[in-house]
């Protein structure tokens, strides 16, 4: 298994501001609706960076971040500053939910402790019939809901209707009605976030494909799945969404417009592609992040970002856009960073 990025002591300085400050994103908690894409490849696995992002919400979950991003909306009285603790959702399709908590506790970070105290919540998408569950669970909900007709695309999505309100459940972020949440492909949602509000729910998946397929949602309505899921997840009240997906898995196709990846690719706010070293692994590098921001609400360091989106129409602010390369080198006690552009 990956190694988590690496917690070093108070005196040596934090590992969180290291690896955020050579991936050139921000610190802290996750901003307030946006939405982060990690992938991978068989030759350079993103588990570390999805178990970095996952402590960085768990810490902002506790008590707000625990870096100097903090610091600066305390002093500036920021209301983020002291706002109720929040709660992260796991969705573990790839990864049972003891490999975060090992994974975790080599950050330093006490995922037990989370468990019991409800900060850390599991979807267990690796059980033996996740779905029967999630269906058993959410039994009825879908003829409750306005506009919902017995089509073939209505039937398809309705295992990914039913995963959503299992994780807004978990993250106790639903609103009254339960149906009227699941976004549409054709509804218009737009979202917006003020500089330093950092989200109280946050929905962390380890493989969205996975965890679509594990609850039965067919290939020819994926695209429709995951778009509808994620953001859906982003109109819920103060939520961020953490999703990862393997590349060269995906194949061409999923990249192209109507495919998968294409929608997911969509909805992020950054893009974080973990991919290996074209002439091979180096003694202390292991491989490439490559960070693209297509809105500013990853960027480091804004004063304001002033971003908003019309989501599920391929639109978004382009005012900004930047993008960051680092290289990185794993070892068993953690992951380091070193920027390049």
């Amino acid at each position: 298994a990956p190694p988590a990025c690496r917690a070093d002591s108070p005196a040596r300085g934090s590992s969180d501001m290291d690896l955020d400050e050579a991936l050139d994103i921000r610190s802290g908690g996750m901003p307030r609706g946006a939405a982060v894409l990690v992938t991978d490849e068989v030759d350079a696995s993103g588990g570390w960076l999805i178990s970095h992002l996952l402590r960085r919400a768990l810490v902002s979950a506790a008590a707000g971040s625990d870096d100097a991003d903090a610091s600066r909306r305390a002093q500036a009285g920021s209301a983020s500053a002291s706002r109720p603790p929040g709660r992260v959702c796991l969705i573990a399709a790839e990864q049972p939910a003891s490999h975060y908590t090992r994974t975790l506790a080599k950050l330093g970070r006490d995922a037990r402790a989370d468990l019991a105290s409800g900060r850390l919540v599991v979807v267990d998408l690796l059980s033996p019939s996740p779905f029967d569950a999630i269906a058993a669970a959410d039994a009825g909900e879908d003829e409750e809901e306005p506009g919902f007709q017995n089509s073939e695309i209505d039937r398809d999505l309705a295992p990914a209707r039913a995963l959503f309100q299992t994780i807004a459940r978990a993250l106790d972020a639903l609103p009254p009605k339960l149906g009227s949440a699941f976004v549409n492909a054709e509804t218009e949602t737009e979202t917006g976030t003020e500089d330093g509000d950092d989200a109280r729910f946050v929905a962390v998946f380890d493989d969205v494909h996975a965890a679509l397929e594990s609850v039965r949602v067919p290939a020819r309505s994926m695209s429709a799945a995951v778009d509808g899921l994620c953001r859906s997840l982003l109109s819920l009240k103060e939520t961020a969404v953490v999703v990862g997906a393997h590349l060269d898995a995906a194949g061409a196709r999923a990249s192209c417009p109507g495919g998968w990846l294409f929608a997911l690719d969509a909805v992020a706010d950054a893009r974080l592609d973990v991919a290996a070293l074209k002439t091979g692994a180096a003694r202390d590098v292991h491989g490439r992040v490559r960070v693209t921001h297509r809105t500013g609400r990853f960027v480091p360091n804004r004063s304001s970002v002033g971003s908003s989106r019309l989501e599920g129409r391929g639109e978004e602010d382009t005012t900004i856009r930047k993008r960051a390369s680092a290289k990185f080198g794993l070892a068993e006690t953690g992951a380091r960073a070193t920027r390049e552009s």
